[in-house]
């Protein structure tokens, strides 16, 4: 009597599984729909968390250095962070942006980051400010040909996402004695943008705005950017930050006399390297904490 109980419960797990398997089935295998845009029904539709760097003691960093980098978004490598120029819809409603129309949106429309003055974030910047650089107003000048009298024009230029060809990441290296990791932590973004001098009539590179990477995280943890390996598999701005996916070069290491390469090295060969020389001191300063 017994052992039947024991086959019959076993039966009636068994039964039980496959009818929620097939009930799973059928409500995420359903039909793709135009809405989807895919030959397969896609669940973008949630929240990504955001998750939390190891905790990390004063007293347990046995070496750091803060850098700056330049990260040009016209190398290929870049590429993922400059395009889309203009927003792209996906499938289930989604929009893919570049990074620096996801960074304005947060700042200008939603209001969920802030803007900073500098790479110190000790100085707020207004929307006001913000909106006063993205619009230049340029004057043109040309003569009537039936009248021969100067006409002036004043045209408003926008500055789009588009412009924009350059970042600045700071960021802080430092030896984590209780974990035994050599970690870097990225504090904080500013794009730069290229934008005419109305009295030179040249192109002068202007950075907009900082903002502090850790409130930004939660903006980027859900943003997509295009993967170019694998279409199907997400991945988020957050993401490709914290996997270091970016080329970039150092303008700036912490020093004495606060001041970045170009300031001390005047030849773009000497300032690339410079930086090369700053990176190497970096690996073999690691290298030199081990012992074999």
């Amino acid at each position: 009597m017994k052992i039947l109980q024991i086959v019959l419960t076993g039966i009636f797990l068994v039964s039980s599984s496959v009818l929620f398997a097939q009930n799973d089935v059928m409500q995420y295998n359903s039909n793709p729909t135009p809405y989807d845009g895919h030959a397969f029904v896609t669940h973008h539709d949630y929240q990504n968390r955001v998750l939390d760097y190891p905790f990390v003691r004063e007293d347990d960093v046995l070496w750091s250095k803060t850098y700056i980098q330049r990260i040009d978004l016209r190398q290929r490598k870049n590429h993922p962070l400059y395009f889309p120029q203009y927003p792209v819809k996906l499938g289930s409603g989604q929009v893919r942006c570049n990074l620096a129309d996801n960074l304005l949106k947060a700042i200008m429309e939603d209001g969920s980051i802030k803007a900073y003055e500098n790479e110190y974030f000790d100085e707020e910047k207004t929307i006001a400010e913000i909106q006063k650089q993205l619009f230049s107003i340029t004057e043109d000048e040309y003569e009537d040909l039936d009248t021969g009298e100067l006409i002036k024009e004043l045209d408003t230029v926008k500055v789009e996402s588009k412009d924009i060809k350059e970042l600045l990441i700071v960021e802080d290296r430092f030896f984590d004695k209780k974990r035994s990791v050599m970690d870097v932590r990225i504090l904080g973004i500013c794009p730069v943008a290229e934008i005419m001098n109305n009295d030179t009539y040249e192109m002068e590179k202007v950075k907009l705005f900082w903002v502090w990477f850790p409130e930004a995280r939660q903006v980027l943890a859900n943003a997509t950017v295009y993967n170019v390996n694998n279409s199907m598999e997400r991945l988020t701005y957050d993401e490709f930050f914290q996997k270091r996916m970016f080329a970039s070069v150092i303008t700036k290491e912490s020093n004495l006399y606060d001041r970045e390469i170009y300031e001390y090295k005047k030849d773009r060969m000497h300032q690339l390297l410079e930086a090369d020389r700053i990176k190497n001191d970096i690996r073999n300063m690691e290298s030199d904490l081990w012992e074999y």
